[in-house]
């Protein structure tokens, strides 16, 4: 396990749960005979060798001084990681989010493979939910993406046995067997001696990066950019130190109009997603009368991937954005969002995406463990400056109709960990001609968490109907 994969279990607090949820609604209602609960057992037994997450268990360092090592299991207990739950009637997509953020709110067992699955029935119209949940350290935005596409298909018959063959071939997921107790000490042992040495490489490389930082903000302030700082954040309502509870809403928009926006007055699509959260936002807090005078700042993850990276391990780094919340007109938000994503992306370039990774293996797992747990316990985040508001993952999924256990796949909802301090998270995903916002959020903290979602759509129209008016 490299150090960025381990981080986010170190990181893991009883309150801070850091595992992915993927929110997967199906319609099973040209499956012959009807939906049957054996369904997702069965596919996930006949992919096994496709998902080294499913197979794998942690087993920890020589007295968790260095991190942690994969070990295949031996005969994986499917039936034992698979959760079946009936919806109360009439079943509604909030029903349904109140069974999610229950699922999501425990964690998952380490002395296991680091996976769950809840499916749930009685859903409106006939719908079954499909919800994959997987520990951070085995898999980041994109891996868990290359999970879930081994496991859809594209028609209802699945795959053929050949075509399984060929995808086992390209994940890359060699056995894993567990080490004796020399090799494991010996990994422990070669791990220890080399951080010292990993110290004084990573110490001139952070150098460079805060020179290189300096000059790109300088370039970027002359040419009158400007972007977001992190600890310059105000407080929004639902910042603070977090409890295990969890809040979940879905929101979901056509993906052409979202199209649109960015088409009519230029940028990227992630600029157009990021002006309607920060609009979504401006109208989520002036309706409680809690907007603050200075914008909400995001921090979002950015992936380092190689192309040729099948693995389904962390590669991934993080800029800081505005919202512009404190900007009323849509058209003026959407343009100091796009310039906010420029700076931020000019200043990710210049720290180098790959400096989170060095430095997080040279996290020691104990320190860094009781760090964790002390900065819960204490309260911190309840007083220390507000680093950034909100954590906005956006993910591009398949433009293509795709099925799971012989059933239309009809909409992807994704689901971040929540922090300590922003205590909310929107990961986005595009599929087919929609876009699926996830939002969880610590109950405690925002419980109105479907209000925010309520006003995605709201946002997304007010900026389609600003760039009509301006065109």
């Amino acid at each position: 396990m490299n150090g960025l994969d381990a981080t986010f279990l170190y990181f893991e607090t009883p309150s801070m749960h850091m595992h992915v949820v993927g929110v997967l609604l199906l319609d099973p209602s040209d499956i012959p005979g009807g939906w049957t609960r054996n369904r997702i057992p069965d596919l996930i037994r006949a992919r096994l060798d496709l998902l080294p997450p499913f197979r794998r268990r942690l087993l920890p360092s020589t007295l968790r001084l260095h991190h942690p090592v994969w070990v295949d299991v031996d005969d994986p207990d499917v039936d034992g990681h698979i959760d079946n739950v009936t919806c109360p009637a009439p079943g509604t997509r909030e029903q349904l989010a109140d069974l999610v953020a229950d699922f999501a709110a425990k964690q998952l067992d380490r002395s296991r493979p680091l996976w769950r699955i809840l499916v749930v029935d009685g859903l409106e119209n006939g719908r079954v939910a499909v919800v994959v949940k997987v520990h951070h350290c085995a898999v980041d935005g994109v891996g868990a993406a290359k999970v879930l596409g081994s496991l859809f298909d594209l028609d209802e018959a699945g795959r053929t046995p050949e075509q399984l063959a060929e995808a086992k071939a390209l994940t890359g997921g060699a056995p894993a067997p567990e080490p004796g107790l020399p090799t494991l000490a010996r990994h422990t042992v070669v791990g220890l001696a080399s951080r010292p040495l990993g110290v004084a490489k990573l110490v001139p490389t952070v150098a460079r990066s805060v020179l290189n930082l300096v000059r790109s903000r300088q370039e970027t302030s002359s040419a009158g950019d400007t972007g977001a700082v992190p600890f310059a954040a105000p407080r929004a309502p639902f910042n603070g130190r977090i409890s295990p509870d969890r809040a979940v809403a879905f929101a979901d928009v056509p993906l052409a109009d979202i199209k649109a926006v960015k088409d009519a007055v230029g940028g990227t699509f992630n600029d157009a997603v990021i002006a309607i959260c920060g609009g979504a936002f401006r109208r989520y807090l002036s309706d409680r009368d809690e907007l603050p005078d200075t914008s909400l700042i995001a921090v979002i993850p950015v992936s380092v991937r190689e192309d040729d990276d099948v693995t389904a391990a962390n590669r991934t780094s993080a800029m800081f954005t505005t919202l512009a919340t404190d900007l009323a007109d849509p058209l003026e938000r959407l343009d100091l969002v796009r310039q906010a994503n420029l700076v931020g992306k000019a200043d990710h370039q210049a720290v180098g995406g790959n400096l989170l990774f060095q430095a997080a293996e040279l996290a020691p797992p104990n320190t860094t463990a009781l760090i964790a747990r002390i900065y819960s316990a204490v309260r911190l985040a309840d007083v220390h400056p507000v680093v950034h508001n909100v954590v906005i993952s956006n993910v591009a999924g398949p433009p293509i109709q795709i099925f799971l256990a012989g059933a239309r796949l009809e909409g992807v909802y994704p689901l971040g960990p929540v922090l300590e301090g922003p205590a909310l998270n929107i990961t986005i995903v595009s599929y087919r001609d929609r876009v699926g916002f996830g939002l969880i959020a610590c109950r405690e903290q925002m419980p109105d968490v479907a209000d925010l979602a309520a006003a995605v759509p709201l946002a997304l129209e007010e900026l389609l109907v600003a760039t009509r008016r301006g065109a």
